[in-house]
């Protein structure tokens, strides 16, 4: 999967970060699916699911042999709020444009691949752009979601438009830190792909999941603040992350907007640890090809 947030914009960089997507699943031969991380339309609120801006936001911008037929998991942004996430919504549940825009609700649920009867990877898709009195409603559906009854998945993950850990301009949100960090503990989730910073950070602490931020899909950068010892990478340019799972390892690399790899890491399933001390460096601002191999 790619995983990408603030890439709304229409704008030029928008479109380059989606031309090095294909790019990438196109030398690598594969991608089953994208991830939005919110800031899904910035500028003018949406009027509608006909609305133009479908077309020069999402529907033209990513298309090719692999994202043309990949569903797009999307989660809410502050910038959807007040009036775009009606439409984003409707436009998932309708199947509008060509069908891969996938937002059944406002946070939800959803298992990818198989393993002996396993779900592969179980992801919960939150909106902390919502008014704060439904956090503890997102809480309750991470912790029903990996505490429900039935074959435990492999690997677990959360995607929010906020991050917990942030080391760019936007900071830390107490009561995220307070409150959603705890239940991503306790339900021992691998990693939290988020956005809001538009840059590209790899932030690890141990006994927390690992923090991937990577907003930088097609709105101005934003600057970084000094790295700090829970920093494993960063970087204020343009670009993207993508995670190849098997029960045996994930895969985590970040590129940029030319589809170059800056960074990539692998992680062990039988490393039971949560983010530090898992996730390796694996190479680093080698080529495509030298992560594929």
């Amino acid at each position: 999967m790619i995983a990408v947030g603030d890439q709304g914009s229409g704008d030029l960089q928008q479109w380059r970060v989606g031309r090095a997507m294909e790019r990438v699943a196109s030398n690598e031969g594969r991608l089953d699916m994208v991830v939005f991380l919110g800031d899904n339309f910035y500028g003018k609120s949406l009027a509608s699911t006909h609305d133009f801006n479908w077309q020069t936001k999402f529907e033209r911008v990513y298309w090719g042999h692999w994202l043309s037929h990949v569903p797009f998991y999307a989660v809410l942004g502050n910038h959807d709020y007040p009036v775009s996430q009606k439409y984003e919504i409707e436009y998932g549940q309708q199947r509008k444009g060509s069908g891969r825009w996938q937002m059944p609700t406002n946070f939800y649920i959803k298992d990818f691949g198989e393993v002996d009867g396993r779900p592969l990877v179980r992801i919960v898709f939150l909106d902390t752009s919502a008014p704060r009195e439904s956090l503890q409603q997102q809480i309750d559906l991470i912790d029903q979601a990996f505490q429900m009854p039935g074959p435990a998945p492999v690997w677990r993950i959360a995607a929010s438009h906020h991050p917990v850990r942030n080391q760019g301009q936007h900071g830390e949100e107490s009561d995220l830190v307070a409150r959603l960090l705890p239940a991503l503990q306790r339900n021992n989730v691998d990693l939290l792909l988020s956005g809001h910073d538009h840059n590209q950070q790899l932030l690890l602490r141990a006994g927390e999941p690992a923090w991937v931020i990577s907003g930088a899909g097609g709105q101005k950068i934003y600057p970084l603040n000094t790295p700090t010892p829970d920093s494993l990478f960063s970087a204020a340019r343009a670009g993207f992350v993508k995670l190849d799972l098997n029960p045996s390892q994930l895969r985590l690399a970040y590129y940029n907007d030319r589809g170059d790899l800056e960074a990539g890491y692998r992680w062990d399933r039988d490393c039971q640890w949560m983010a530090k001390g898992c996730l390796i460096p694996e190479e680093s601002r080698g080529t495509t090809a030298q992560l594929a191999q």
